[in-house]
């Protein structure tokens, strides 16, 4: 009998113990903040096995999947009421250190050079100078928001779901909208041997965030957050481990909030 008990108790210590909410997260007064135009910026890796000493990344095939993934996310975007993209970065590999080379492949035929990340497929009005901003700002988000469980309930549950003086200095009109996706779907056992996610650290600090803690290291995701630029104001934001590429864009965001 005291075993059983014993038990009990050790299960309803754990069960309290476990995360409560969800990983959506919305801002609940998002019409705070107007969007008159939209920027979108996918990350996407899936990377392969392969018998030789590299793994494998294959640019056609990402580079279709990326135009896809941007075709539906503006899709979603003009259904929640924004404007069409105008603005775009494509790429592969954002988060990995550069010193991770790959076997180049287009359409299945080994190229002779190989490739270090990121694996810029494709831009539009984005700087240079931008894009490194944009590696900064999505590998805060993903490495200490991206896990972060939400209470529709609770008042203070948008408490560190703000990223102002990163987006400050950033040269984008103040009413502009920022989509960032990170898809990893990459083979099991490569995101092990990635390196290190790169991070600025500065945010880690903050008591919102010592906390909370992104594991790369064992499964695939998918992580999305829309960012009101003018304010660094997360508007939005889901993580999934579940959706994959060959799902509608949709099901990852839902209940994007309403533009009017």
């Amino acid at each position: 009998m005291l075993r059983h008990k014993l038990f009990f108790m050790l299960f309803l210590v754990l069960t309290a113990c476990q995360p409560k909410g969800s990983l959506l997260y919305q801002f609940p007064e998002p019409e705070q903040y107007p969007v008159k135009q939209v920027l979108v910026v996918i990350d996407y890796l899936n990377l392969r096995d392969d018998v030789g000493k590299y793994w494998d990344f294959d640019s056609y095939y990402h580079q279709a999947t990326l135009d896809r993934l941007l075709a539906q996310a503006n899709a979603s975007l003009q259904q929640a009421g924004y404007p069409a993209v105008q603005s775009y970065l494509l790429s592969s590999g954002l988060l990995i250190n550069n010193d991770f080379p790959v076997e180049h492949y287009i359409k299945d035929q080994l190229q002779a050079e190989l490739l270090y990340p990121p694996y810029i497929l494709a831009q539009q009005n984005i700087s240079k100078e931008q894009i490194t901003q944009h590696q900064e700002f999505l590998g805060i988000m993903v490495k200490y928001m991206a896990t972060r469980r939400h209470h529709q309930m609770d008042e203070h549950s948008h408490r560190g779901m703000q990223m102002g003086y990163h987006f400050a200095a950033m040269d984008l009109p103040d009413n502009t909208a920022i989509l960032y996706l990170h898809i990893n779907q990459s083979a099991t056992g490569i995101i092990k041997q990635l390196g290190t996610v790169l991070l600025t650290g500065a945010i880690a600090s903050q008591a919102d965030y010592a906390h909370v803690g992104m594991d790369l290291s064992s499964k695939k995701q998918a992580s999305a957050f829309l960012v009101h630029q003018g304010s660094g104001q997360i508007l939005w934001k889901n993580h999934s481990n579940s959706w994959n590429t060959s799902l509608p864009i949709s099901q990852l965001l839902t209940q994007l909030p309403k533009q009017h």
